[in-house]
């Protein structure tokens, strides 16, 4: 599987509710970007651009906190708001 990060490449592409990048696994970018659009509901990242993390890919850096579903336990459970992510 591989692993690919989203995010909106210009400021018309922006979420209204912040979320501005979004790491996904699937076993190719469709896969991953449903996968990752499944977490955050809402605004569709359909127009995110897609980054595969493979060798190579340089640092990045996102401000904030990481936020995934509530029912795992490798990242923070409660978004800026105090809400949750749909699983």
């Amino acid at each position: 599987m591989a692993i690919f990060a989203f995010y909106p490449a210009a400021t018309h592409l922006r979420r209204s509710d912040g979320i501005g990048f979004v790491l996904a696994e699937g076993a190719d970018v469709a896969t991953a970007r449903a996968s990752a659009q499944a977490l955050v509901g809402g605004t569709s990242i359909n127009d995110f651009t897609a980054v595969a993390f493979t060798a190579g890919v340089p640092p990045v850096a996102v401000q904030g906190l990481p936020v995934g579903v509530h029912s795992q336990t490798t990242w923070p459970t409660l978004t800026r708001g105090g809400g949750v992510l749909g699983d």
